[in-house]
């Protein structure tokens, strides 16, 4: 199975529309309280990848991975200012990203992150950060195959 990993365009929103709410819709099986659904969310969707797609700026990435053509799986981030506890004054982060699931474990998720983590090493961006649901289990797991470890706690009150 032939993997290209390229950058996303505008004819891609689509199908990473659909990749995305996928995503949601898993998210909302966590917690529905919560989150809303793909669907409620769609043309949110489509209004900031098409404008995430239409500003191309230094400081973010948008990727996706192909199997025949077909996109599987993405990957976006960007570099920010950091907090202003951290030595670095910048840091890069991974917005979302996510792999069908049907194409799971076959190193696509690997190979984004791979090309990602590049693109902000050549950028000297020192650290990575991702915000992960802490009982989102399969993102969890797979960034810490990536490397990635827990460092921070971010904490909710339903009222």
């Amino acid at each position: 199975m032939e993997i290209k990993i390229e950058e996303a365009k505008k004819k891609d929103i689509r199908k990473i529309i659909k990749l995305q709410m996928d995503l949601i819709d898993y998210h909302k099986k966590i917690d529905t309280k919560y989150y809303k659904s793909g669907k409620e969310r769609k043309e949110q969707l489509r209004k900031h990848f098409l404008e995430f797609l239409s500003k191309r700026r230094r400081d973010r990435k948008f990727l996706v991975a192909k199997v025949k053509n077909r996109i599987v799986g993405f990957f976006y981030g960007g570099i920010r200012k950091s907090h202003f506890y951290c030595r670095e004054e910048k840091i890069g982060e991974i917005y979302q990203a996510f792999v069908d699931r049907k194409f799971r474990n076959r190193g696509i998720g690997k190979l984004l992150v791979e090309e990602l983590l590049k693109w902000l090493r050549k950028r000297k961006i020192k650290f990575v950060e991702v915000e992960v649901d802490s009982r989102n289990e399969i993102g969890i797991g797979a960034y810490k195959k990536y490397g990635f470890f827990e460092f921070h706690k971010r904490m909710r009150l339903d009222l």
